[in-house]
């Protein structure tokens, strides 16, 4: 004989349901990208970016403390890029955010990274700072240097070249900590698409929920620090490798430091068959 579930209890049922869908965490990356298609270059051609901290998926915007920019050459030297303060608008607020804006012009041939140190973000519905170092591909017509570590603390060198590959192609790399492989550490991976989407759009589960592992995805480097994932549509993705890294104060109470080394990758359409 089945039981009628009473009204009191339906309701503390129905509360903790939302509770747990309300406890998924958005994700919060270091977010920029070329004023151009694509992320291919010449020399002498000057090339702007804009940069916003938020949700790449949804492009939510907050307001960001500046981080730290250069750009690594093919001659492995460390560059600085201009840096201006901007206002984009959160279209999910209709509030402005602070932003930046970022210029550099390539003087030679080969593979660029524009790079970035953040300081430490304090995410309040995780409880957790989080300290990003991050790096974008710029292609000059020279295949020079896309696989080079660039120096920073905790970073993704791609074993696979980070451009010319069509959606869909599978990418790997490999995480480093203080130049050391970084193993069993978790990777999110999350596409930009350059525009707001509402909550309504959003891809949802069989319960009509927000389907939050379908936007950020989640897999692990294995016992050598290599990573592994598909990259299926085309654009700009980001791929993140993460490592706790001590406690820092905020309010009088201690909160961990979570580190956390990104590449941004370019992936293209795939080409029409050729024609005879």
């Amino acid at each position: 004989m089945s039981k009628i579930m009473s009204p009191f209890r339906w309701v503390i049922t129905a509360l903790a349901w939302a509770l747990i869908f309300s406890g998924v965490a958005a994700a919060h990356f270091q977010v920029y990208w070329p004023l151009v298609p694509g992320c291919y270059g010449k020399p002498g051609e000057p090339v702007t970016w804009q940069y916003f901290w938020g949700e790449p998926y949804e492009m939510k915007i907050y307001d960001a403390a500046e981080p730290k920019f250069f750009m690594f050459t093919p001659d492995k030297e460390k560059e600085p890029v201009v840096v201006k303060k901007i206002q984009l608008q959160d279209q999910e607020k209709g509030e402005m955010r602070q932003a930046y804006e970022l210029e550099y012009t390539p003087e030679e041939p080969g593979d660029y990274y524009l790079c970035l140190e953040s300081p430490p973000n304090f995410i309040p519905e995780e409880k957790v700072f989080r300290q990003d170092y991050v790096k974008e591909i710029w292609h000059v017509v020279n295949e020079k240097g896309w696989d080079q570590t660039v120096g920073l603390e905790l970073e993704i060198v791609p074993i696979t070249r980070p451009y010319g590959w069509p959606a869909g192609s599978v990418f790997q790399g490999k995480a480093l900590f203080k130049g050391k492989p970084l193993k069993g550490a978790k990777v999110e991976i999350e596409k930009f698409h350059g525009f707001y989407i509402s909550p309504d759009n959003y891809p949802k589960d069989r319960f009509g929920e927000e389907n939050a592992p379908l936007i950020t995805r989640v897999t692990r480097s294995d016992a050598q620090g290599y990573l592994f994932c598909t990259l299926d549509s085309p654009g700009w993705w980001i791929i993140s490798v993460s490592h706790p890294d001590g406690n820092k104060t905020r309010e009088g109470k201690p909160y961990p430091v979570e580190k956390r080394g990104c590449l941004w990758v370019y992936m293209e359409a795939p080409p029409p068959p050729p024609q005879k």
